[in-house]
């Protein structure tokens, strides 16, 4: 079922229908039993660099400059809701060391936010495509990406790579998802609910509050 997010920051509140009206693309479904998938999701390929990334002398640079690998482990152009729940597009490249938000039109860095410094993901248990990106040393990321898990498995497996280069513990007893800094774990937590709060801008927190519109899918009337 389509699903409606709710933003609430405590002096106004917007109602949004499900951005980006395209179904999922949610292959090997790692979140099976815990969040709702669309029928459409079943059977479809990881790819990988859905942006072709890896044909662009910007992209190219900005890796060499942050040390990074030439290796786009995941791309997808995404929709970026900013502090006033505005939805923005952006590129949203994860490499080995850092997500980068990109200008989609000319793939310049918007934003880096090392993996190092993730403390979690959240999103709801719902058939929709809002992804939040927790970063406690600065703000969070909330992104409306249509290939959401693809990008959930990218962002956990390149994070606990970092994070076991680095010698962070690997029993996953020292994380932390709060805002108080950094998880200690090499496994960055995957939050689902109906609801969450994610930290928009400084001292700015919203609440976004997923319901699901099952009346949509009523059938038609017959003529």
């Amino acid at each position: 079922a389509r699903t409606t997010a709710h933003f609430t920051d405590g002096a106004e509140r917007t109602e949004r229908s499900g951005p980006m009206d395209v179904d999922i693309e949610e292959p090997l479904q790692p979140f099976m039993g815990r969040k709702e998938r669309r029928r459409s999701s079943a059977g479809k390929l990881f790819l990988g660099d859905h942006a072709e990334l890896r044909y662009s002398p910007e992209v190219a640079k900005l890796m060499a400059k942050h040390g990074e690998p030439p290796v786009v482990l995941f791309s997808e152009e995404v929709l970026k809701v900013n502090r006033r729940g505005e939805a923005v597009t952006r590129v949203m490249l994860v490499a080995s060391g850092a997500v980068y938000m990109l200008d989609a039109d000319t793939h310049r860095m918007r934003r880096k936010l090392p993996l190092r410094c993730l403390s979690a993901l959240r999103m709801s248990d719902l058939s929709d495509n809002f992804l939040a990106i927790v970063n406690p040393t600065e703000y969070d990321c909330l992104l409306v990406c249509t290939r959401k898990t693809e990008a959930v498995v990218a962002l956990c497996e390149a994070r606990t790579a970092v994070m076991s280069a680095l010698g962070v513990d690997t029993t996953g007893m020292g994380g932390d998802s709060g805002r108080g800094g950094v998880g200690g774990s090499t496994e960055l937590p995957v939050e689902l609910s109906r609801a969450f709060t994610y930290q928009a801008g400084a001292n700015v927190t919203k609440l976004v509050v997923f319901t699901r519109l099952d009346s949509e899918f009523a059938p038609a009337p017959k003529p």
